[in-house]
């Protein structure tokens, strides 16, 4: 990604240092895209799984690091999901390593979205929490 962040930048026109410097410190500040918030995830974990405070943490901060992941991979991947349907399938998935487990249903019901969202989340996240971990089963 930085290399691809190195060429993009070396093709635009010169400009003045502090310039340069400024646009590249913004764009190294949006790799992440903005859309997704570290509180939010929590939450939305805090919902899923009232009961178990540590593994709630571990599943947030778990989902943070494969979306980051995934961010730095393939930036489009994000364009035209809801956040709901970007963190559904994944929760299910981590739910099921950490032995938490949690139908889809109950997964989408938390979250109020369908159980048709969270199915597609698991199959385009299957892939990579597969890589991370060695496997990933889905139902």
């Amino acid at each position: 990604m930085t290399d691809a962040l190195g060429k993009f930048w070396g093709s635009l026109p010169l400009q003045s240092g502090r310039e340069s410097r400024n646009m590249m410190d913004k764009a190294n500040r949006t790799l992440v895209p903005n859309r997704i918030r570290r509180e939010e995830i929590l939450s939305y974990a805090q919902r899923i799984w009232q009961d178990q405070d540590r593994v709630t943490t571990e599943i947030a901060s778990d989902a943070l690091i494969f979306i980051h992941k995934k961010y730095e991979a393939d930036p489009t991947f994000f364009s035209g999901k809801s956040m709901k349907g970007i963190v559904g399938g994944l929760f299910y998935l981590l739910g099921q390593r950490y032995g938490k487990f949690k139908t889809q249903r109950q997964i989408a019901t938390s979250l109020k979205t369908t159980e048709v969202t969270v199915r597609a989340s698991c199959r385009m996240w299957t892939e990579l929490v597969q890589k991370h971990y060695g496997y990933a089963k889905m139902e």
